[in-house]
């Protein structure tokens, strides 16, 4: 299966351990699901982790990097204007059209309240997960 974790899943995933992202983000190192990111989004979580959590920059860009040999790196080239009431996350959008994914993982209510976009679903951490504990 092939998922984009929201910047707020991977953050959560690093910054709190022992919750339900950082369990989704095993699932990712276990290879039971292939990640997809953009460079826009490796972009985000740097900046939210030294930003918002006051990471040092080499722990910021060790962070970083893990992400980026586990996922897929894309290149979005269209640029999409679906949630005007926050722009950033079209680039979760971005990624997952041009990655193809069959999920998008995020805690983020406007991605959420899609539930489904280009037959995409839209979940939370805790409903993926649910789905590989059976």
């Amino acid at each position: 299966m092939r998922v984009v974790l929201d910047t707020n899943i991977l953050v959560s995933a690093f910054v709190f351990p022992g919750g339900v992202p950082e369990s989704v983000y095993r699932l990712a190192l276990e290879g039971r699901i292939s990640v997809v990111t953009s460079p826009a989004l490796l972009a985000e979580l740097g900046r939210v982790l030294a930003d918002k959590f006051d990471w040092e920059s080499d722990r910021v860009t060790e962070a970083v990097e893990l992400v980026a040999r586990l996922a897929e790196v894309v290149r979005p080239e269209v640029a999409i204007r679906e949630i005007s009431a926050d722009p950033s996350d079209d680039r979760v959008l971005e990624a997952a059209a041009a990655g193809g994914v069959e999920v998008i993982v995020s805690g983020d209510r406007h991605l959420l309240d899609l539930r489904t976009w280009l037959g995409i679903d839209v979940v939370r951490a805790k409903d993926l997960l649910e789905g590989f504990q059976t």
